[in-house]
C-alpha cells in the first residue's frame, strides 16, 4: 500500500512541475509579446521623431524663410515681380460682386416659390399672396 501512496504522490508532484514549467512559459510568451509591441512602437516614434526634426530643420532655413516671405511679397529682390498662378474659379470666387449673389439667392426663392404656387388650391394662393403664409389644411 506504500508503493501505491508514493505512487499517487509521485504524480501529484510531476503535475504540479508540470503546471508550473506552463505557467512559466506563458508568462514568458506574454512578456515577449509585450517586448516586441513595444519595440515596434518605438520604432514608429523614432521614424516620425526623425520626420520632425526634418521638417523643423527644413523650416528654420533661410531658404523656406525667403520662400514664405516672398509668397507674402514681404521680401523681394530689387526687379523681381512674385506671380501667383490661380484658376479663373478661384479668382472668381473671390471677386465676385455682392449684388450678385443676392440676385442667384433671389432667383432660387423665387424659382421655389413659383413651384409651391402651383401646386396650392386658389385659397391657398390667396391666403399665401396676401399673408405670405402656407396653409397646411
Amino acid at each position: 500500500m506504500k508503493k501505491q501512496y508514493i505512487f499517487l504522490i509521485m504524480i501529484i508532484i510531476t503535475i504540479y512541475i508540470i503546471f508550473l514549467i506552463w505557467k512559466f512559459k506563458y508568462n514568458e510568451y506574454q512578456i515577449n509579446s509585450h517586448i516586441e509591441y513595444i519595440v515596434s512602437l518605438n520604432n514608429e516614434i523614432e521614424k516620425k521623431i526623425k520626420s520632425t526634426n526634418e521638417l523643423i530643420e527644413y523650416k528654420t532655413s533661410t531658404a523656406y524663410k525667403n520662400k514664405v516671405l516672398k509668397e507674402q511679397q514681404w521680401f523681394k529682390n530689387k526687379a523681381e515681380n512674385v506671380i501667383y498662378l490661380t484658376t479663373e474659379e478661384k479668382y472668381n470666387k473671390f471677386t465676385k460682386e455682392i449684388s450678385e449673389f443676392k440676385e442667384d439667392v433671389e432667383k432660387n426663392e423665387k424659382s421655389s416659390d413659383e413651384d409651391n404656387v402651383e401646386e396650392m388650391t386658389i385659397y391657398e394662393k390667396w391666403i399665401y399672396f396676401l399673408f405670405k403664409k402656407t396653409s397646411d389644411l
